[in-house]
């Protein structure tokens, strides 16, 4: 779900972290990205106090036909891991966060970074930093519409701001008044056209094998983990 939240909508680790699902409307298809978690979370943390001050103002987003599925599966999957701490007699630890540890613990910024590196490596792919996402993420926005207002307003930045992650340079404080507010509907516009192209640029899913029967319990590879 990081992964997700990362390169479809180009959110912040502390953000992705700090979602909690009463910001979460399923019925509208939409999130509002309003908290975050404190950058240094104290090892075996259970329960979060309170979140971390905003880098930005918060911001309303809206959930594509790309992205409402890993919604509804991580929903399914934290439904399912409550039930299972009920029957093992164990604590869960209802933070109501979107991403969680299975006990409902909050998950460190590092360990996202950390398991993002480890998936790029099982994927044989180029190392890029978990932040590299949102610069992604603002790039493609912007290449598709050309609409670095509303990009920017998606990635809760500063006009300037912005402008420094697109690598562009111009007076952007002299942005015309039909730009001053962006609707949900222009959001849904931009990211509907960059999800889109994701989803078209995704190669179609390969048959899985049927997988060797091995002895002992196999180690978990970062490619099954719940990014």
């Amino acid at each position: 779900m990081p992964v997700i939240l990362g390169g479809l909508y180009g959110m912040r680790r502390s953000e992705i972290l700090g979602l909690r699902w009463r910001n979460v409307d399923l019925e509208n298809n939409t999130f509002d990205v309003s908290e975050q978690l404190p950058f240094k979370v104290p090892p075996k943390t259970k329960v979060i106090e309170e979140m971390a001050p905003q880098k930005s103002n918060g911001r309303k987003l809206p959930i594509t036909e790309l992205a409402r599925p890993f919604f509804l599966k991580q929903l399914a999957m934290q439904e399912a891991q409550k039930e299972q701490a009920a029957k093992d007699g164990k604590p869960y630890y209802d933070n109501d966060l979107v991403v969680a540890k299975a006990d409902g613990a909050p998950i460190a910024a590092s360990w996202v970074s950390s398991q993002f590196g480890k998936l790029l490596e099982d994927l044989e792919m180029p190392h890029i930093r978990f932040h590299d996402l949102r610069h992604t993420a603002a790039t493609n926005m912007h290449q598709l519409t050309g609409d670095f207002y509303t990009v920017g307003e998606v990635l809760g930045h500063t006009l300037a701001g912005i402008g420094v992650s697109l690598g562009l340079s111009m007076n952007f404080e002299a942005a015309t008044a039909r730009y001053v507010d962006v609707r949900l509907e222009r959001k849904k516009e931009v990211l509907d056209a960059y999800h889109d192209a994701v989803g078209k640029a995704a190669p179609p899913k390969a048959k899985e094998a049927e997988p060797k029967k091995a002895k002992g319990k196999a180690k978990k590879k970062s490619t099954d983990l719940e990014l």
